[in-house]
Parts: C-alpha cells; structure tokens; sequence
C-alpha cells in the first residue's frame, strides 16, 4: 500500500486515483494525498506466479 516501506510516495496516489476515479463510489484524494472517507485504502496487487503466501502463525 502507498505510504509503506515499499511504495512511501503518497503522491503517486494521483496517479493510481487518475487512473481509478475513486469519486464513483465516494472516495476522495485530499490535497494531503489521504482518502477520505478515513477508513478507504488503495494497494497495488500484483499476482506472480512463483508467490507463496506464508502464515504467520507457523501454520499451514
């Protein structure tokens, strides 16, 4: 998600918002880069095929 170790620009929240139109469904980018309602999120999902998912409880 934007604003972690991965990705900490939040400005290229304009970006994916451009691209998305959040506005359809009520979401707003602030001029902060924050969407608001308060409890919207955005995240870039890419799918790889080699990917695991782990459990962090040690169980599978």
């Amino acid at each position: 998600s934007l604003g972690y170790g991965a990705c900490p620009d939040l400005e290229d929240r304009a970006k994916i918002a451009n691209l998305l139109e959040p506005e359809r469904i009520g979401v707003e980018l602030s001029e902060e880069f924050q969407l608001h309602p308060e409890q919207s999120t955005d995240a870039i999902v890419i799918h790889h095929p080699e990917a695991k998912y782990f459990n962090a409880g040690g169980r599978s």
